[in-house]
């Protein structure tokens, strides 16, 4: 058998198990931290006190030293002496930015798994995204909406998910993984809507789901207010500008969520340098 044969056999097959995978719902992500979920499980439980989070995050020191340094970022912390206790970390973030946090070492336990070595450069790329696009949420969400900036970094923290979930899974696939525009096409194809799956199957709220399904979506339309789909869009597409140079600038007349949002073409340079040391504070933070 050639090797376009064997890839587009392999690819056939893959994209059979992912489309299994979205009909059972049995879409999970190897070397998930079990601390990560006993937090989730914490923070959903309205009847958890502070002393049941920090008894939670106190068994996972690398989780509770990554809580530490989020709270003391320059991004959240606007004055005062540095955070040194657990308790007052605990307090001071809230439990939006503690999930978010929760999540973002998660991520990092699975980028460094032994056993995905061979996927690893392609999610240590993706994480950095993830990221930077957890950062370019909180900010324009702070500074150009009403809504929760914590729950805005959090989908962005998030967005790539479903993208992970295929490229772990396409660690088995080796052939499929040599051949970048295949993958790329996957991605591109599933790679949403899995990620909505994933978010929808841990019980998160309907809105981080739908943001994180539609992130690629520039011509979405809807009523009413600026929400986080909105704000998550920009983000992917301000990440993409600052890192590839696209024509961002040109895109960017087209997209509703833009003209909903309101900001002036002409500002976009100015609000990235001011929000520069912001975001890289997040970035630091959250474990770049």
């Amino acid at each position: 058998m050639g090797s376009t044969e064997q890839i587009v056999d392999e690819k056939f097959d893959f994209i059979k198990c992912l489309a299994s995978d979205l009909s059972t719902g049995n879409i999970e992500l190897p070397s998930f931290p079990d601390v990560v979920l006993k937090v989730r499980n914490a923070l959903e439980n309205e009847n958890s006190s502070t002393h049941d989070l920090v008894r939670v995050i106190s068994a996972e020191p690398v989780l509770a030293a990554r809580l530490l340094t989020v709270a003391n970022s320059a991004a959240l912390k606007p004055s005062g002496d540095p955070i040194t206790d657990l308790n007052m970390a605990v307090n001071r973030l809230g439990r939006s930015m503690i999930r978010s946090t929760a999540m973002a070492f998660a991520l990092t336990q699975l980028r460094s798994a032994q056993k995905l070595e061979l996927v690893r450069e392609r999610l240590e790329t993706l994480w950095q995204r993830s990221a930077h696009v957890a950062a370019l949420s909180y900010v324009l969400s702070r500074r150009f909406t009403r809504l929760n900036p914590d729950e805005a970094l959090f989908i962005g923290l998030m967005h790539g998910i479903g993208e992970m979930y295929i490229v772990v899974q396409a660690d088995s696939h080796p052939a499929l993984l040599a051949d970048a525009d295949d993958m790329a096409e996957v991605i591109e194809e599933w790679g949403a809507q899995i990620g909505s799956s994933i978010l929808e199957s841990w019980g998160f709220a309907d809105n981080v789901s739908a943001a994180v399904g539609q992130f690629q979506d520039t011509n979405r339309e809807h009523e009413g207010d600026v929400d986080f789909t909105d704000v998550l869009i920009l983000a992917y597409l301000l990440h993409r500008f600052v890192t590839a140079d696209d024509d961002v600038e040109l895109q960017l007349e087209h997209v509703s969520a833009w003209h909903r949002m309101k900001i002036e073409t002409s500002d976009m340079i100015g609000i990235l340098q001011k929000s520069d040391e912001q975001i890289r504070s997040l970035r630091h933070a959250l474990g770049k």
